[in-house]
């Protein structure tokens, strides 16, 4: 196996981790979101493990009587606690699988994946990751294909979302599989209903394009009583154009494409949003804490997370993002959570079949979705559950995480971090008084340069 050059390993290290969360505030405070995201998701379940127990009827688990497995996992830049894990995955595969006993490895300082892989430690034989680091996995050569296996032991993938699976099958060069989709993140406006109560503005609905988003935000842009309000806080371009569908990599150059005409856009919407006192110093603190920020997009994870800790008398409620001109009926894609399954492991076999189960399992994705994790499954039945049993949903608009299809998932590559410095220059350049045109320039020009300097670092 080869291991990535140290130097530009090390420069990857860096930047990967400040896009876990796919946004530019404090790494410490979005690395704890998400920590509290999934206990809370865990603790917000009415009746704990005993709706894991019942995932399974006994009737159809596997025969007892075969050798008994531990199985590691751990997740790669994808915060997920051991109880989501211990709820979502070690107890409903103990009860289908018995001999089959799932453990969680933690994450230590130098013991990341590539870590372990660099340095030849022991892997995990399943790993937890999201879509913008899949493609990394997969340059580490981590995961196997999961073709055939899943064609032998006849698993049907009919049921599940196209967008998901479409995104992990795109990655396989020769039609490799190397993972399953296991639930689903989304990004939505998180707004406040007393700012827009104040001003006597009606609420989002998520009937709206981004032009209309940024007349509200506007609108809400304003000083009263000695108080100044935000109407929006944007992300970080990244995120921006993630909604967009916009690749970072060209697919047929192989190198950034940041002079499209979608990342002009997405430029311009973010500059038109700065010229009206919208700027990228906007944090969580301003919704949550002070509660003077109108709109907070957010994906629901670390949202969920934000709210448990810092929510408080907080009068929230949720709507999707807005669509894009050029597609009306979408509101951005979702961020698929995958399990892989390691290409070296000793049982191989039974870790296929575990995340096979997840993956597929009404019952599983049943306890998923009423948690507030977006099923992978297309089953309305499933959806409908949706949030039903994480208490600071109820009462919620969580219904709105379904108002339109899911949106393709971006291009994606193992170098695509390279590009993300280069990128994040562009917003910085606008609010410095900088055209679109040149900021977006040179930050293809950075991103190129970086990708390049990667690329000769593996040879």
């Amino acid at each position: 196996m080869m291991a990535p050059n140290q130097r530009s390993y090390r420069r990857y290290k860096r930047q990967v981790w400040r896009r876990t969360n796919m946004t530019v505030w404090n790494r410490k405070a979005a690395s704890a979101a998400l920590l509290a995201a999934v206990i809370a998701v865990t603790a917000g379940c009415s009746k704990g493990d005993s709706d894991a127990e019942s995932t399974s009827d006994p009737a159809k688990s596997t025969e007892a009587g075969k050798e008994p497995v531990t199985l590691k996992i751990m997740w790669f830049n994808t915060l997920v606690a051991k109880e989501a894990v211990e709820q979502f995955i070690s107890i409903p595969v103990k009860q289908k699988y018995p001999y089959i006993t799932i453990e969680f490895m933690d994450v230590k300082t130098g013991a990341a994946l590539p870590d372990l892989i660099t340095t030849g430690q022991s892997i995990p034989d399943i790993v937890i990751t999201d879509y913008s680091n899949l493609s990394t996995a997969i340059d580490l050569k981590y995961p196997t294909d999961l073709n055939e296996a899943l064609k032998k032991e006849k698993v049907d993938l009919n049921g599940l979302e196209a967008s998901p699976l479409d995104g992990v099958r795109a990655l396989g060069a020769q039609g490799e599989l190397y993972g399953l989709p296991f639930y689903m993140d989304k990004y939505m406006m998180f707004y406040n209903k007393d700012i827009f109560d104040r001003f006597a503005i009606s609420y989002p609905t998520g009937e709206m394009s981004y032009t209309d988003l940024i007349g509200l935000a506007k609108r809400l842009t304003r000083s009263e009583a000695g108080v100044q309000y935000l109407g929006y806080r944007w992300a970080d371009l990244y995120t921006f154009g993630f909604q967009l569908g916009l690749p970072v990599i060209n697919a047929r150059t192989g190198k950034a494409d940041l002079q499209s005409d979608g990342w002009k856009r997405a430029l311009s919407m973010i500059k038109e949003m700065v010229d009206t006192g919208i700027d990228n110093k906007i944090t969580h603190e301003h919704f949550f804490k002070e509660k003077r920020l109108a709109i907070y997009p957010q994906w629901m994870g670390a949202a969920y997370g934000l709210i448990a800790q810092e929510g408080g008398a907080l009068n929230w409620d949720i709507a999707a993002m807005p669509y894009s001109s050029d597609q009306p009926k979408t509101s951005g894609p979702t961020k698929p959570i995958y399990l892989l399954a390691s290409a070296a492991g000793k049982h191989k076999e039974q870790a296929i079949a575990a995340i096979s189960y997840v993956a597929t399992s009404p019952e599983v994705q049943m306890l998923l979705s009423q948690n507030g994790r977006i099923s992978v499954l297309k089953d309305k039945a499933i959806q409908q559950q949706f949030g039903t049993k994480l208490q600071l949903l109820q009462g919620k608009n969580a219904g709105a995480v379904f108002k339109y299809p899911f949106g393709k998932l971006p291009n994606t590559t193992a170098y695509e971090s390279q590009a993300w410095n280069g990128l994040d220059t562009a917003p910085v350049a606008i609010i410095g008084g900088t055209d679109v045109n040149t900021a977006l320039r040179a930050a293809d020009e950075k991103a190129n340069k970086d990708i390049d300097t990667y690329r000769s670092g593996r040879k």
